[in-house]
């Protein structure tokens, strides 16, 4: 053992004072959730300044009884530092998990043992002792498949920073509802995050290349576990790789795309969930609903290139019989399953080939082979109709690849509230009409006044529970993307038609309240002013065309006079700068250019240094949504 860095922000006396009442109260007991619930309100009659103990991550060492674990943060430096206490009577052996512990100190209690205290390196980044710890001393914390339980799905863009508040709100919906919603960390893994590799060659000069949130797949893995062991939560938990992206406008493209795909699946190998999206290898214009739509004739040879005979035979045999769901049946004409066919056939066999390459990786890995399986239709330029999860589903299901999940697309936005009214007005926000605008989405508008008597959200509440049916009829769960800044009534029409049972994804919305934060500092204070130029350097990058087509709308929102507002978040930010809403995340992974000290570091890295009162204030209202997330949605 080393001795203890003499700089070391931690009293060993009250180490001492931690370790004895841990030995007072548990030693010779069986640990449990009462007793560390006991643990905790003793704590708080300890007199300690330099060390803030998490009590719920206390843990017996699986082979020597009277060794106990706990994480605790050293609070003697500038910032917070994660360690995890190893707690032994002087008799027993020495560490063989974790080798090379820092001696903090050996002392006699007042009880009479002697005991000695270790210091671990335990921050998220300390990868290979939160697996350690994970993995030979309690598994409860790692994560495990979601099956048919409703969750919310909340991504993790700051993890150090919303992961202890997101795991705070699942215990309280478990409390208070009795259902287990957790399913978390989640980020795309080819978009928002990417390999640590990428990373470190990405300059933060493009603000929509792959990491954006500078944080790595495997990290993100590895915090999510470390904020479960430090919130005591071990009532389970997904974790998701988000969006497993294939793009690409020519084969060589697309192939290249599938290789970097399953490099990021190798990096996730010990994420339980997987959302794959092949949407670009969707043929939409075999959808009649294209207005550029082929004809039968157009179809039928496209079919016939695309299926061998007995593939044609196989698909027509398949769907030959009527599928009853609830009191609808659903039935497939020929002409339409060569539609389905030509529209959905190259993006299955992707799915395919990724759905057994994500088994066999996890199988390679030690990992078993057990995961949920997620193949996106929600990034389709069409809603989704209950046939297309029909053809989807019972593709994959009868070819041993079952789907757990299934994501439609509902006609949702990023962080955007949904339409309550035909037209748009100023308690109402944007109107159906003008946000259907320019979408691929013909049928929707006169639906809603044909069948629902101009009432988009009664429309959506039928539509969603058609396609809850469906998915269930699967064994499938109805899965909502972009869930962030969707209005109370929105999420209570979604409860009741999917009837509890739904996977709600949100992400961007934690991220919008940490921003908040930062915007409601005092003018001129450091904060706001990282805030502020956040917000100039965004408005740069969309002067020089960096999003696309939606860089005009940066001078839009300027000249309507939203400033850098984001909005209401309670009415779905429909007030605030949509722009900004959608974009101002991206610069976590670009430089801070403009700083007066010149501290040109990634705007991630600053936002991380955030003051212990900010994030508290940050942690508050991300467990406050999460919650109320979970209260309107359970139908």
């Amino acid at each position: 053992m080393s001795s203890i860095p003499i700089e070391l922000p931690l009293k060993a006396g009250e180490a001492a004072q931690l370790a004895e009442l841990i030995l007072e109260q548990v030693e010779g007991r069986p640990l449990s959730e009462d007793l560390r619930g006991r643990l905790a309100s003793r704590l708080n009659a300890l007199p300690l300044a330099s060390l803030a103990a998490h009590p719920g991550s206390l843990e017996r060492d699986p082979i020597h009884p009277s060794v106990y674990y706990a994480a605790v943060d050293a609070l003697g430096g500038a910032r917070p530092q994660p360690l995890l206490l190893r707690i032994a009577t002087a008799s027993s052996p020495a560490s063989g998990l974790f080798p090379n512990p820092l001696l903090i100190c050996r002392t006699r209690t007042e009880r009479g043992p002697e005991v000695v205290i270790n210091a671990i390196p335990f921050a998220s980044t300390d990868h290979a002792h939160i697996r350690t710890f994970a993995e030979q001393v309690n598994r409860a914390f790692l994560p495990r498949p979601q099956g048919a339980q409703p969750a919310i799905a909340a991504g993790n863009r700051h993890p150090e920073i919303s992961l202890p508040a997101i795991l705070e709100a699942y215990r309280i919906i478990l409390r208070n509802l009795g259902v287990n919603m957790a399913s978390t960390p989640q980020l795309s893994a080819t978009r928002e995050s990417t390999t640590e590799e990428a990373l470190d060659q990405r300059d933060g000069e493009n603000p929509v290349t792959a990491g954006h949130t500078r944080v790595s797949i495997r990290h993100l893995y590895h915090a999510g576990i470390w904020a479960a062991i430090r919130a005591g939560w071990r009532e389970g938990y997904n974790a998701e790789a988000d969006h497993i992206i294939i793009s690409g406008a020519t084969a060589d493209e697309v192939s290249l795309s599938i290789e970097a795909a399953k490099e990021a699946i190798r990096h996730a190998a010990g994420f339980t969930k997987f959302t794959t999206d092949t949407s670009r290898l969707f043929e939409l214009h075999a959808d009649t609903r294209h207005p550029d739509a082929w004809s039968e004739t157009e179809v039928e040879e496209r079919c016939t290139a695309l299926l061998a005979p007995e593939e044609r035979r196989w698909v027509e045999d398949e769907f030959s019989k009527p599928f009853r769901i609830g009191e609808a049946v659903y039935e497939f004409s020929r002409d339409e399953l060569a539609r389905y066919a030509v529209k959905f056939v190259p993006s299955l066999r992707l799915n395919e080939e990724l759905y057994d390459f994500i088994r066999a990786t996890k199988a390679a890995a030690g990992l078993g082979r057990g995961f949920d399986f997620e193949p996106s239709l929600d990034e389709a330029e069409t809603l989704t109709s209950p046939k297309d999860v029909i053809f989807y589903l019972h593709w994959l299901k009868a070819r041993g690849r079952p789907a757990q999940l299934m994501p439609p697309n509902l006609g949702f936005k990023k962080r955007q509230a949904y339409p309550v009214a035909l037209e748009s007005g100023p308690e109402t926000g944007v109107g159906l009409r003008e946000y259907a605008k320019s979408k691929l989405w013909a049928e929707l508008l006169p639906r809603v006044v044909r069948d629902f008597g101009g009432r988009p959200l009664e429309e959506l509440r039928a539509r969603v529970g058609e396609l809850a049916a469906v998915a269930r009829h699967f064994n499938s769960t109805l899965s909502v993307h972009s869930g962030s800044g969707k209005q109370a009534e929105v999420l209570e029409e979604i409860g009741r038609a999917a009837a509890g049972r739904v996977n709600y994804k949100i992400s961007g919305e934690l991220q919008l309240q940490l921003f908040d934060v930062l915007s409601e500092q005092p003018a001129g204070s450091p904060w706001r002013a990282l805030y502020d130029r956040m917000v100039e350097r965004c408005n740069a990058f969309a002067a020089a065309g960096a999003f696309g087509e939606e860089s005009a709308l940066a001078q839009k929102y300027v000249e309507l006079g939203r400033g850098s507002y984001l909005g209401d978040a309670a009415r779905g930010r429909v007030d605030g700068n949509l722009f900004l809403v959608f974009w101002l995340g991206n610069l976590n992974g670009s430089r801070d250019l403009a700083a007066p000290d010149g501290d040109r570091r990634f705007f991630k890295e600053k936002i991380d240094e955030l003051p212990r009162e900010l994030v508290e204030e940050v942690r508050r209202r991300n467990t406050r949504y999460v919650v109320w997330l979970a209260e309107h949605l359970r139908g």
